[in-house]
Parts: structure tokens; C-alpha cells; sequence
């Protein structure tokens, strides 16, 4: 079995190595459903951001994609919280949102995951193992779902994001980044673009908007 934690790619490795994988598109709280995964299964628990063909147990998180287009920009950034995108911004980071979706919609056309809607669980960690259960029949004990949810915790996450020096460096034991966390908020792409460029936001990510039930 691989160690557990984040790859690349999975291109030539065997079914028979890999016990999980947690896939999400960047900023939709993977990283939260890896470290709880990751504490039932010690070893061969995969976090990805990319499609892997290896047909095993498999979570795929996802979020409103103008949260995840406006994250991805404030990253690029150095976590600034006080500034608008620009028009150019928003085309930008619009077009990177949509090629990360494009591999979520390879995991929902190929069956047999677990989706999981960042909007469901991120209140409500346990959520993810109310999912994993109804998906795969896997139980694990309330009392460690307890456990592990308390110690993946917002509060104790931010502590170890405090801790390391900027994004690129990352905590191997939880795959916290620095500035890993902002608010962790639903909706909170509305604080950065303004009318007409949250307009023009909403235009370029309408349709998988719509089709992952993001509009009314």
C-alpha cells in the first residue's frame, strides 16, 4: 500500500496500493476529508487533485464554483481580503475553475463515488461519514468519528496553517498549507467581485453552476 498523503498522479500505480482516494477540486475542503479518511485507513489513502483511473473507493468534494474561482485568486495573492478581482482576474481564474471541473465531471461520468458538496459538510464534518457510509457500507464508530472530527477541527487546522511560512509549505501529517484557511465561509466570493464583474463570473461558470445545483 502507498503512504498515505497528496500525489500528483497516479499513472502506473496498481489498484492493489491504494485503499482510498479523496479527490477535490482545489479549495473545496479535500483536505478535510483526506485527514478524517486518513484516520480509519493508516496507509493507501490518496489526496488529489486530479482524475485517477484506478476504479477504488473514491470521494470527490466539490463547492460553488465561484467560491472556488475567487479562492483560487485570493491564493494567488498572498491571501489579500481587501481587494476586488479584476475584470482580467475574473476571466482568468474563471477558465482555471473551469478545467478543474472538467475532471470532477470525468469521477460523476464514471459512477460508483461518493460525491460530497463542500456546502454539506463543512459545518458538520460527520457528514462525511454519514456519505462514505450510505456509498461504500463502511461504519466507523461514532465515538471515533468524534475523535477524529475534534482533532481535525477548523480551530486546530488554523493552528497548524499559523504555523508554517506561506502556501508552499505544508504540514506532511494533516496536508495543511500555510494560508491553507481564510473564513472557510459559503458564499464569500460575493466580498470580491462587484456587479458587473460578479456578473461575468456567474456567465463563465453558469453551466456547471447549473448542473451541480448551484442555481435556482
Amino acid at each position: 500500500m502507498l503512504p498515505n498523503g497528496f500525489y500528483k498522479s497516479l499513472e502506473g500505480v496498481d489498484e492493489v496500493e491504494i485503499e482510498f482516494i479523496c479527490y477535490g477540486v482545489p479549495r473545496s475542503g479535500s483536505t478535510l476529508v483526506y485527514q478524517l479518511i486518513s484516520g480509519v485507513y493508516p496507509q493507501g489513502v490518496i489526496k488529489t487533485h486530479r482524475y485517477c483511473s484506478q476504479r477504488v473507493k473514491t470521494t470527490a468534494s466539490y463547492r460553488d464554483f465561484r467560491d472556488v474561482a475567487v479562492s483560487l485568486w485570493r491564493r494567488s495573492h498572498g491571501g489579500k481580503a481587501h481587494q476586488h478581482m479584476s475584470d482580467g482576474e475574473v476571466e482568468k481564474y474563471a477558465t482555471l475553475c473551469q478545467a478543474r471541473v472538467r475532471e470532477l465531471d470525468r469521477y460523476l461520468e464514471r459512477g460508483g463515488i461518493c460525491l460530497l458538496r463542500y456546502e454539506d459538510f463543512v459545518d458538520n464534518p460527520a457528514f462525511i461519514f454519514k456519505a462514505v457510509e450510505k456509498t461504500f457500507g463502511i461504519l466507523v464508530d461514532p465515538q471515533k468519528v468524534e475523535e477524529l472530527v475534534r482533532e481535525h477541527s477548523l480551530e486546530k487546522n488554523r493552528e497548524v496553517a499559523r504555523r508554517l511560512r506561506g502556501f508552499k509549505e505544508v504540514d506532511s501529517a494533516t496536508q495543511i498549507h500555510g494560508d491553507h484557511i481564510y473564513q472557510a465561509e459559503v458564499g464569500g466570493w460575493r466580498k470580491f467581485v462587484k456587479d458587473r464583474t460578479a456578473e461575468r463570473l456567474e456567465l463563465l461558470l453558469r453551466a456547471p453552476l447549473a448542473r451541480y445545483g448551484y442555481l435556482d
